[in-house]
């Protein structure tokens, strides 16, 4: 058994400068429509910490936004999908991510057990 996890943090100011210089075109390379339902700021830094947080416990290669989908259960908790080729790949026994965000800041971590 290996325990993967993976930690990212996010300046929302400079989070919401790269959304708003790349709007279109940074929402269609990070996230999926599913995604982007709320487009609050801090959600969306929230779930761009959580793409990262999971990039890095799976040793992702940088950019592999679109592999990741954030979504919610009915209760509100996060949860990970990935990408058929992607899972392929990688296959875990158990996963958990937590998000959080103030004013400044969105944090996300994941852990996978393998």
């Amino acid at each position: 058994m290996r325990i993967l996890t993976g930690i990212d943090l996010v300046d929302i100011s400079d989070f919401e400068k790269s959304y708003k210089n790349g709007r279109e075109n940074f929402k269609k390379r990070v996230f999926h429509s599913a995604e982007i339902k709320n487009e609050e700021l801090g959600h969306l830094a929230g779930v761009f910490a959580a793409k990262e947080a999971v990039m890095k416990a799976l040793s992702l290669k940088p950019g592999s936004w679109l592999q990741i989908t954030i979504r919610n259960k009915k209760d509100g908790r996060p949860f990970v999908t990935l990408t058929p080729k992607t899972t392929k790949k990688i296959k875990f026994q158990s996963c958990d991510l937590s998000i959080s965000h103030t004013e400044k800041f969105g944090v996300a971590v994941f852990v996978a057990i393998l």
